[in-house]
């Protein structure tokens, strides 16, 4: 991404997050936001928006149907992408904005890849470890399965990382060696 685009997603963003940031339904919203963040990735429509032969009516299009939140902030933010023709910036904006709310709360999602699925104890203990290590709240437990770690975990929160991964042990080792 360039400066200007940049420049363009941080002021959408910082915006959007002055508008909602002392209501009581931030998460809710915040809760929102990811699900479109998670259609957008699932369908690839960041490719369609991004794309120069697609004309801009039919990305006006593509993203009016994402439009239909239950919260008047997330239309307006869509409407206002789509009369300024940003369509390209519309999934880095949703994701600052997730950003943008979580250091504004300090509270952050919390991704575990792990071999298999944690249990709901293991997800609380690692909450509670993650917590009082890093110094922040966990909003998410998002799960991730890797059969490649063999075994162990990795967890990612605010760009921090714990990785006690039988893959990343063995990497040490053969290092060392």
């Amino acid at each position: 991404m360039g400066v200007n685009e940049a420049t363009i997603v941080h002021q959408y963003a910082y915006q959007f997050v002055e508008n909602i940031a002392y209501r009581d339904d931030i998460w809710a919203i915040y809760d929102e936001i990811q699900r479109m963040i998670s259609i957008i990735h699932e369908t690839k429509l960041n490719r369609i928006l991004s794309s120069p032969t697609i004309s801009s009516e039919d990305k006006a299009g593509f993203v009016r149907n994402l439009r239909q939140s239950t919260y008047r902030f997330i239309n307006d933010l869509v409407e206002t992408l789509i009369q300024d023709e940003n369509y390209d910036v519309l999934l880095p904006t949703l994701e600052d904005i997730l950003l943008k709310i979580s250091k504004s709360k300090n509270e952050y999602d919390m991704v575990v890849t792990s071999f298999q699925a944690l249990t709901e104890e293991q997800k609380q203990r690692l909450t509670a470890i993650v917590e009082e290590k890093f110094s922040v709240k966990v909003h998410n437990v998002i799960e991730e399965i890797d059969k490649e770690l063999l075994g162990g975990f990795i967890v990612n929160v605010n760009h921090r990382v714990i990785d006690t991964s039988v893959r990343a042990q063995l990497g040490d080792i053969r290092k060392k060696l």
